[in-house]
């Protein structure tokens, strides 16, 4: 793999996406007269890129986190050859602030271009029956329309979404004429003309979002495939496909951080947030106050509903910190002692709606290649199965449901990671799910200032998504702060 920059600047993201205008950063902010100026909340991307945006400008910043590391969601698992990702897994060069972070930051991109075609290629595994690439158009569990019916039960969705999308810029998801799309996934696909089978198969067996594709809006569906679809066309005149960073993702907010004027504030969890026209005062569970003229919470809403907030949120704005949920997601990673799938033949890489869900391999090695460690995701109904039980009930069914599925890895799988969002106390669930009509309902209400109090996260970007949506959203409540100091 080579280390290799990718050419696109900001401005060619922005100019492709249409992007909602940031506002302009004022100029000779003046000092506050407290502890600091401003105390971001969260040390993920979107706290550190609102942290380093305010720096640069003069500005005092106190980082609290309530972890012991940076990243947030970003997390590589450093104990597993190749530090695979439980959160932020790859990016692509379109994710231009976060390219741009990494490089001022020292931090060595991997072009991992060469194992794409390794990610895309699975065994498909139905009802216990291996069924190849060439059985497939003619399995009797291949419920597709007979033009698709080549297409694979892991793909379908995806290019379904792309040929069919209505939404046309990256923030429709969220414009009031689209608000009649804000109807389940289901019920939407159902109008398209595909089955229940279809949709059983296609989405809820292995579903990117939710539970089922009744149990999310159509136009967060429509709005992921939109970005994906953006960033495929940001690349399509670029060797470059796709990037990880060197000793895993999370040396790029590790780098973030090394950048800081000041230490980040680790194991500070907070607990209230106090604001009044003289400043703002953060509570944290160790009984330490932290004032300043404002704050940026970056956390995400299923934590910040948690948080004594006063004065109270309001509307729409409450409604949103009440209600929206976040994705369960389990993932168990495993190292094989011999390369079972010499033995049998098959491709390591599983689709199968069985319990152990999706297995992929990781070639994190010297060599496209080269297979490091195992991943199996739990989505969907499995995730909440798995969120029920002990986590060591959960591992011993999963590992045997493999080992079933494939009898020469029996005895050859050594369990060297497992992580459930939901139960990370930090994050309460992977990512927000909007359920049918709350994107009209709320959506737009999640990102404004609540007095002296601003909003970061991912789940208040509106026009990227994942790791770029994260850093996005730093940077425009840091530029919302600056315009008021």
């Amino acid at each position: 793999m080579r280390n290799q920059r990718t050419g696109i600047s900001r401005r060619t993201v922005v100019q492709a996406i249409g992007s909602v205008p940031l506002l302009a950063a004022a100029a000779g902010c003046q000092r506050a007269l407290n502890q600091s100026d401003v105390i971001v909340i969260g040390a993920g991307l979107s706290g550190l890129n609102a942290a380093l945006t305010l720096e640069s400008a003069g500005l005092s910043v106190t980082v609290l986190e309530g972890r012991d590391r940076v990243g947030g969601r970003v997390q590589s698992l450093r104990n597993i050859p190749g530090s695979p990702e439980v959160g932020g897994t790859a990016f692509s060069p379109g994710y231009a602030r976060l390219v741009d972070a990494a490089d001022k930051y020292g931090v060595e991109l991997l072009d991992i271009t060469p194992v794409i075609p390794y990610f895309f290629d699975r065994q498909v595994i139905l009802k216990d029956q291996i069924i190849t690439k060439e059985e497939w158009p003619e399995s009797e569990h291949n419920p597709f329309p007979e033009q698709f019916r080549k297409i694979p039960p892991y793909a379908y969705f995806n290019i379904l979404m792309g040929a069919i999308n209505p939404l046309k810029t990256a923030d429709a998801w969220i414009k009031p004429e689209n608000a009649h799309l804000d109807i389940s996934l289901h019920d939407w696909l159902l109008q398209m003309g595909q089955s229940e089978e279809t949709i059983q198969l296609a989405y809820n067996t292995n579903p990117t979002h939710a539970v089922t594709a009744k149990d999310i809006s159509a136009l967060m569906s429509m709005n992921a495939g939109f970005f994906g679809s953006m960033q495929r066309t940001l690349v399509a005149n670029n060797p470059i496909k796709a990037h990880t960073a060197k000793n895993g993702n999370m040396s790029i907010p590790e780098g973030m951080a090394n950048g800081l004027k000041t230490e980040v504030r680790f194991n500070t969890r907070v607990t209230g947030i106090r604001s009044n026209g003289g400043g703002v005062e953060v509570h944290c569970e160790d009984g330490t106050v932290h004032r300043a003229s404002r704050v940026i919470s970056s956390m995400p809403i299923s934590t910040l509903r948690n948080v004594k907030i006063d004065p109270v949120l309001t509307g729409d704005q409450e409604l949103a910190v009440r209600t929206l949920e976040y994705q369960q997601i389990n993932q168990l990673h495993l190292v094989a002692k011999k390369p079972y799938w010499e033995e049998d033949g098959m491709n390591p890489n599983m689709f199968t709606d069985s319990l152990a869900g999706m297995v992929l391999s990781e070639h994190k090695g010297e060599t496209p290649e080269d297979i490091t460690s195992i991943t199996l995701w739990l989505r969907g109904e499995r995730a909440v199965w798995a969120d029920s039980v002990p986590e060591e009930e959960a591992i011993s069914a999963v590992v045997a449901d493999l080992e079933r599925l494939r009898p020469a890895a029996k005895g050859q799988l050594e369990v060297m990671g497992y992580k459930s969002w939901w139960h990370d106390p930090f994050a309460l669930g992977d990512w927000e799910v909007y359920k049918p009509g709350e994107i009209s309902a709320f959506a737009s209400a999640i990102s404004p200032p609540h007095g002296r109090i601003h909003f970061a996260g991912v789940h208040t970007a509106l026009t990227n998504r994942g790791m770029e949506g994260a850093m996005e959203s730093g940077e425009r409540a840091a530029l919302e702060v600056l315009a008021l100091s």
